[in-house]
């Protein structure tokens, strides 16, 4: 059970900085500190990115949207389908006691990574992708304050933009 002092430890975090990363014979990486929890408690869910990357968010952030997918997932069948797709696409990481997860081979190799990885504080959310991907996305210039006009603006019904997300993927 997740309690108030908990959130606010997961709230305290902001995902800062990029790192590059080699990972180990066993496809571990390390956790920077300052991304970590506290109390060592690190639980992470790492889900498919759409730029040929993985995302890692912080369990207590999904609070709501499971409580949200969980009634619409009853009802949908769209919602059925892209939790599904999502769902065995994506694990729970917890760091170890040196602050490492593990990352499934066939994760890695889909966001074409091998050995190298970089990790990208996204401020909410941490992303992984090759070192490569990670240089051919850069925002141009300003362009990505357009973007966090849109993320202040928006609806925050979750639900429907994970449906409207990740139905596409698997429709397409």
């Amino acid at each position: 059970m997740t309690t108030v002092s908990d959130r606010r430890d997961q709230e305290d975090i902001l995902y800062l900085g990029e790192y590059d990363y080699s990972l180990d014979s066993q496809n571990r990486v390390v956790i920077p500190k300052d991304w970590r929890r506290r109390d060592g408690e690190t639980s992470l869910i790492l889900f498919p990115g759409r730029n040929r990357d993985l995302l890692l968010h912080p369990i207590e952030t999904l609070t709501e949207f499971i409580s949200k997918a969980r009634s619409m997932s009853l009802a949908g069948g769209m919602a059925q389908e892209a939790l599904a797709w999502v769902g065995a696409r994506s694990r729970r990481c917890n760091c170890d006691k040196q602050g490492r997860i593990k990352i499934d081979h066939e994760l890695l190799e889909g966001i074409g990574v091998s050995k190298q990885i970089k990790m990208v504080g996204a401020i909410t959310h941490i992303k992984l992708c090759s070192l490569e991907n990670w240089q051919g996305t850069q925002f141009p210039g300003e362009v990505y304050l357009d973007e966090f006009r849109k993320i202040n603006e928006a609806d925050n019904d979750f639900m429907k933009m994970f449906v409207q997300t990740f139905g596409k993927q698997h429709g397409s």
